[in-house]
């Protein structure tokens, strides 16, 4: 059978009558529901906040609510935050700032561009003592434990929730410190020192959960005696508190309530340092990075950062870093500049650790010199 190509009069070979053209405005994520908003925000990198910010009132406005926080750890977005305490030369305060990262370009990683950073002020993180106070983060939370106030020591503690930077506070301490050894060992918030070494409080636990505190007794009591009253540098590692004070080092077993000196521990650890999965790092006076490994008992070199110096290691400070090592400095006691370096750490085949060096580059630039006097890492 041939089929015919004919139309039929039905069919109509004439143009379609063109339409009507609406002049409808592009779609906003102003015009969506914020719970759908926000879902696409808490997806996007933090670096880009302050800019989406600028763009509507609605961005900025859930940019600043704590449910974006909370929509990022459901969807485990949370990045760590790296938050330093800087002294200005002369002054009784503290200014608080966040190292960020500055807004990529498109495509900078294709380009192979370095990644920089730079330190922001928190302008209304709250006021804490400049000095003596001591410090834990818990997530995305600080701890804040005694301190110096009008010349004396005193028993407060509060949590600054750094998201929203609300402060909240809990039950005074039973004994007033300063310069005290803080850490956490199985959700218990320990704080020991900074007060007379024959207090009878001389170390309590905070119980995370219940949110109260209790004194803790322990066995070789003895061995207060011989730790200075001013703690320089503390950290929780392999469930135990280490201390360090201006003679040696000390470590603290929670669970056999002892207290010993611990020699090996001393001779490399130096102030500025950090521990980072149960493994302490610390550069010594030759520049020269140190893992120590408190179940082998022993101290490695770090491989890889032979040509690699920090400069000053009594002035920097370190931090841990979602598993990387934060390095801030003054180039000297009177530098207005403040550099930032990360390192990153791979463990090889044989168990050597190597290090390499993820970025380098000024972050501060000042009028004044200030003295780095925390840096820690909070999770949001």
């Amino acid at each position: 059978m041939q089929l015919s190509t004919r139309t039929s009069s039905s069919d109509s070979n004439a143009e379609e009558p063109p339409k009507k053209l609406h002049n409808h405005a592009p779609p906003s994520l102003s015009q969506l529901p914020d719970e759908i908003t926000l879902s696409c925000l808490a997806r996007v990198p933090r670096c880009y906040y302050p800019s989406a910010s600028l763009v509507s009132t609605t961005l900025r406005r859930l940019i600043a609510s704590p449910q974006i926080y909370a929509e990022r750890s459901l969807l485990r977005r949370t990045e760590h935050v790296l938050y330093v305490a800087l002294r200005p030369y002369c002054t009784q305060t503290l200014r608080w700032y966040t190292l960020n990262l500055i807004e990529p370009n498109f495509g900078q990683e294709e380009s192979g561009s370095v990644v920089k950073h730079r330190l922001v002020p928190a302008p209304s993180f709250p006021s804490v003592p400049y000095w003596g106070i001591s410090t834990v983060a818990v997530g995305s939370e600080i701890y804040f434990l005694g301190g110096c106030v009008d010349g004396s020591f005193v028993s407060t503690a509060f949590v600054v929730d750094c998201p929203s930077y609300t402060c909240r506070s809990l039950p005074s301490m039973k004994q007033e410190r300063g310069c005290a050894a803080a850490g956490i060992v199985d959700g218990k918030l320990y704080v020991m020192g900074g007060c007379d070494p024959l207090s009878s409080n001389w170390v309590e636990a905070f119980d995370l959960k219940t949110q109260t505190w209790e004194t803790v007794t322990w066995g070789l009591y003895n061995n207060v005696e011989e730790v200075y009253e001013k703690t320089i540098r503390s950290f929780a590692m392999d469930d135990k508190i280490c201390i360090m004070d201006r003679n040696s080092s000390f470590v603290y077993d929670p669970k056999e309530g002892s207290l010993e000196s611990d020699l090996l521990l001393n001779t490399r650890w130096r102030v500025g340092s950090c521990v980072i999965d149960d493994k302490m790092y610390s550069f010594d006076l030759e520049n020269k990075l140190w893992e120590f490994d408190p179940v082998s008992r022993v101290w490695s070199q770090v491989k890889g950062l032979e040509d690699f110096s920090v400069e000053r290691c009594d002035v920097s400070k370190m931090a841990s870093y979602g598993g990387k090592i934060a390095i801030l400095c003054n180039l000297d006691r009177r530098s207005t500049e403040i550099w930032y370096t990360e390192i990153g750490l791979e463990r090889r085949e044989g168990g050597e650790v190597w290090g390499t060096i993820l970025c380098s580059s000024l972050v501060l630039a000042s009028d004044g010199f200030s003295t780095i006097v925390r840096s820690l890492s909070v999770s949001f």
